[in-house]
């Protein structure tokens, strides 16, 4: 029969697997507490979709013919569908 000592990890060993179970449990719960902060989470996402439409209107305004394309086709799209609800009613 072996002796305790000789089938159990060391103090070192001990100490480092201990470790690294700390740091893991840390990068698990911080990961878990940015996905729990479901405000956080909607502000940041606003505000990515708040730069990309700041990007895309800065594109627009850089070129007249688009914008004025876009303009036309938004009225357009309002125009049929006002004609459309005046003939339903």
């Amino acid at each position: 029969m072996t002796a305790p000592h000789e089938s159990t990890p060391d103090g070192d060993a001990l100490t480092a697997t201990a470790e690294r179970q700390r740091a893991e449990l840390a990068t698990t719960v911080d990961a878990l507490t940015r996905k729990a902060d479901v405000p956080a989470r909607v502000k940041a996402g606003t505000r990515h979709q708040l730069d990309t439409v700041r990007h895309e209107l800065a594109n627009v305004r850089n070129k007249p013919r688009l914008a004025a394309l876009l303009g036309g086709l938004t009225a357009g799209v309002v125009a049929l569908v006002v004609v459309r609800r005046a003939r339903h009613r």
